[in-house]
C-alpha cells in the first residue's frame, strides 16, 4: 500500500508539471483578434458571461458528483475486493496494477479540474468589454484545459472497464478454475 501513496504522489506531482508547460505553451501561442472579432466579444460579453457562469456551476456539480463515483469505484469496489481476495491469498497482481493506475488517473483527474475550475474562474473575473483579448485568450485556455479534463475521465471509464475485463478474468482463472 505504501507504493499506492508514492504513485498517486508522483502522478499528481506529474499532473501538476504537464499543467504549467501546458499553460505556458498555450500563453505562448495567443493569436492577436482582429478589430472585428473584438467588436463581437464586446458585444455578445454578457450573453457569453452569463453563459460561462453557468457552465462554471453546472461543471462543478458534474466534478462532485463524478469524483464521488470515481471515488467510491476505488474505495468500496476495487480496493475493498482486492483486500479480500488478497486476505484469501489469491494472485491478485493484474487487478492491483488496475487499481494502482486507476488511483494515478483519479489524482490526475482531481487536479487537473481544480487546474480547468481555476482558468474558468479567471475567464469570468476578466472584464470581456474593456479586455476583450485577454478574455478571449482566457477562455481559449480554458477550452483547452476543459479538453484535458474530458481526457481524464475517458482515461477512467477505461481504467474501470480493464478492472472489469481483469475481474472477470479472475474469476475464471482464480475462483472458478477454468
Amino acid at each position: 500500500m505504501k507504493k499506492v501513496g508514492q504513485l498517486i504522489v508522483i502522478g499528481a506531482v506529474a499532473s501538476l508539471a504537464l499543467a504549467t508547460v501546458l499553460v505556458g505553451a498555450i500563453h505562448a501561442q495567443s493569436t492577436p483578434l482582429s478589430d472585428a472579432q473584438l467588436t463581437r466579444i464586446r458585444s455578445s460579453c454578457v450573453s457569453v458571461e452569463n453563459t460561462l457562469a453557468q457552465l462554471h456551476a453546472s461543471d462543478a456539480l458534474l466534478r462532485v458528483n463524478r469524483g464521488q463515483i470515481y471515488e467510491s469505484m476505488s474505495t468500496k469496489l476495487m480496493v475493498r475486493f482486492n483486500d479480500r481476495a488478497d486476505s484469501n491469498h489469491y494472485d491478485i497482481s493484474d487487478l492491483l496494477s488496475v487499481t494502482q493506475n486507476y488511483g494515478a488517473a483519479l489524482t490526475t483527474f482531481r487536479a487537473d479540474y481544480v487546474t480547468y475550475e481555476q482558468q474558468l474562474a479567471t475567464a469570468i473575473a476578466t472584464n470581456c468589454t474593456k479586455q476583450p483579448q485577454a478574455f478571449y485568450d482566457a477562455i481559449s485556455l480554458a477550452r483547452t484545459l476543459r479538453s484535458q479534463v474530458h481526457a481524464d475521465v475517458t482515461r477512467l471509464n477505461e481504467y474501470i472497464s480493464d478492472y472489469d475485463n481483469v475481474f472477470n478474468v479472475f474469476v475464471d482463472t482464480e475462483v472458478t478454475g477454468k
